[in-house]
């Protein structure tokens, strides 16, 4: 096994932090009895070849030798194997959450560096110390990577029948990330929805087959989704096929597919159950981003279940996510808000805001996450300076003053 490994000249290639010699006896390790020494293996791996999301000029060489430990009859981790595996191919799979993955998006600088003899040239040159800063060479290792993955991702299908029910989800989710093979994968995926039980199992692959419809533009799998909504189904299942059906049918999505998404955000913790969420922040968050592709109107109903969900959540990132979706469905088009002439950035004026602004403005007032510190950064920033709100919480409490204040304002 992994004979192969010694005829890369690796100290010619690179990872994260340098020449890639060390590499090979990485790779090996995984194949290790000491399952301490495999766990160390996968952490450099991913510290060094896939750093935090990045590929190298050693990503794609070392692919080849991880499916032969994927699919060799002793394998262990093989869990691990696969997600280490599409994290070479794509990065970090929540970046594609939830429409999926795009490539001609994600590898568009790589195209200005030439036909093949000039990408062969770039390949066979001597690595320079700057080219980790180079859009254009990250792009070219990604895309290496990924389609060194795609090559194989027959391994995937195939395991998505395998004994072990780990193994089988993180096949199926591995799927969802390469388009040119999906009109082979959905069979596979399709065949996991139908024959597995109700649960986990089901659910994930509801999710992988949503994904898998939309990049072929096919809709033959929506009667099942919309039977998948049904009250009488396992709420994780439920959540997912509205998930699916965000993604397939956008706007188009049928009126349940909205009502349980709102209640999976409202009431989330009906909806956790091991692997059914592909989002990093759980189903709420997942549930919130499929609500966005169906831009509802801000009516009465709507926008009552989406104050409630913003009024309870207590986590500053979920809470994030939460106030996101509220805020699309009132503020359709942040980008005309207009800009403060001091800063530069966006902020709403509290004399121009609709009676549905102000009452998403309360209720995310009255979410708890407020109490959380700090809550100036990160996505709950993001999200302030997307719609034009102060994120520090005594400046939030000030503009819901000032609209309290104001003639044309409701009260709270």
């Amino acid at each position: 096994m992994l004979e192969g490994l010694d005829r890369i000249d690796w100290g010619r290639l690179t990872h994260a932090y340098g020449r890639a010699d060390e590499v090979p006896g990485w790779i090996r390790a995984l194949g290790s009895d000491d399952a301490q020494a495999r766990e160390r293996a996968f952490g450099l791996l991913r510290a060094n070849i896939c750093h935090q999301g990045s590929r190298y000029r050693a990503s794609a060489p070392a692919v080849p030798f991880l499916f032969e430990l994927l699919e060799a009859p002793s394998a262990r981790d093989r869990v691990e194997l696969i997600r280490l595996l599409v994290g070479l191919a794509i990065g970090y799979p929540e970046w594609h959450v939830p429409l999926g993955f795009d490539p001609a998006a994600a590898f568009v600088e790589a195209e200005g560096l030439g036909g093949p003899e000039e990408l062969a040239r770039i390949r066979a040159a001597e690595p320079d110390q700057d080219e980790d800063e180079e859009p254009e060479l990250q792009d070219l290792w990604k895309r290496d990577a990924y389609e060194a993955v795609l090559g194989r991702v027959g391994a995937f299908q195939r395991l998505t029948r395998d004994d072990d029910p780990k193994v089988r989800m993180e096949a199926v989710k591995a799927l969802a990330w390469f388009p040119e093979a999906a009109s082979d994968s959905a069979g596979f995926v399709r065949e996991a929805v139908l024959s597995r039980p109700d649960g986990a199992e089901r659910a994930n692959a509801i999710l992988g087959l949503g994904i898998l419809d939309r990049y072929l533009g096919d809709a033959s799998d929506v009667p099942l989704l919309v039977a998948e909504t049904s009250p009488d189904r396992p709420s994780p299942v439920r959540t997912n096929a509205a998930v699916s059906l965000a993604v397939l049918l956008g706007k188009s999505a049928p009126a349940e597919c909205l009502d349980v998404l709102l209640g999976a955000i409202q009431d989330p913790e009906r909806t956790v159950a091991e692997g059914v969420s592909w989002h990093w922040l759980g189903p709420l968050a997942q549930a919130g981003a499929a609500v966005q592709l169906i831009e509802p109107p801000p009516s009465g109903p709507i926008l009552a279940a989406l104050c409630r969900a913003a009024e309870q959540v207590h986590e500053p990132m979920a809470g994030a996510e939460v106030f996101q979706t509220l805020l699309s469905v009132v503020i359709p088009d942040p980008s005309r808000i207009g800009k403060d002439p001091r800063t530069g950035f966006r902020r709403l004026d509290p004399a121009q805001l609709t009676d549905e602004q102000r009452q998403a403005l309360f209720a995310i007032g009255r979410g708890p996450v407020w109490d959380k510190q700090p809550f100036f950064y990160g996505q709950l920033m993001d999200v302030g300076l997307e719609y034009g709100l102060p994120w520090d919480p005594a400046k939030f409490r000030a503009l819901l003053a000032a609209i309290q204040d104001d003639p044309s304002g409701v009260r709270d």
